[in-house]
C-alpha cells in the first residue's frame, strides 16, 4: 500500500472506529478521542486502549490491557489483520472493549 494511501486508509479506519464506539451506551461515558492520529480510550478502571498508525510498517498498532498487537491491511479480506494471529482488528476490539466495560460490544 502506498504511503499516502496507507495514511488516508488508516486515518479513516480510526475515525470510523471512534464513531462506532461512540454509538454504544456502555462506552459513552468513557474518555475517547483522536489526537494527531492516535485514538485513545480510557476505561473506568484506568486501563487504556491506544490505536495509532505506524507509517514505516504500514500497520495500525494497538496497546490495550491485553498487551500490544500489530495489524496490517489485507485487501483481499478488506480487513486489518493481526500479524501474529490473523485475528481482525474489529474482533480484537470487540473482545477488549467488552472486557473493559463489562458489556458485549460488536463494532
Amino acid at each position: 500500500m502506498a504511503d499516502i494511501s496507507f495514511s488516508l486508509h488508516a486515518e479513516q479506519t480510526l475515525e470510523s472506529l471512534l464513531e462506532r464506539m461512540s454509538e454504544f451506551d456502555a462506552l459513552a461515558d468513557l474518555d475517547m478521542d483522536i489526537i494527531d492520529g492516535v485514538l485513545t480510550l480510557e476505561f473506568e478502571d484506568g486501563g487504556k486502549l491506544i490505536l495509532n498508525r505506524q507509517e514505516a510498517a504500514s500497520q495500525i498498532w494497538l496497546a490495550s490491557p491485553e498487551g500490544p498487537a500489530h495489524f496490517g491491511y489485507d485487501a483481499d479480506r478488506d480487513a486489518w489483520l493481526n500479524d501474529r494471529t490473523g485475528e481482525s482488528l474489529t474482533d480484537t476490539l470487540n473482545r477488549v472493549l467488552s472486557a473493559g466495560c463489562g458489556e458485549t460490544i460488536r463494532l
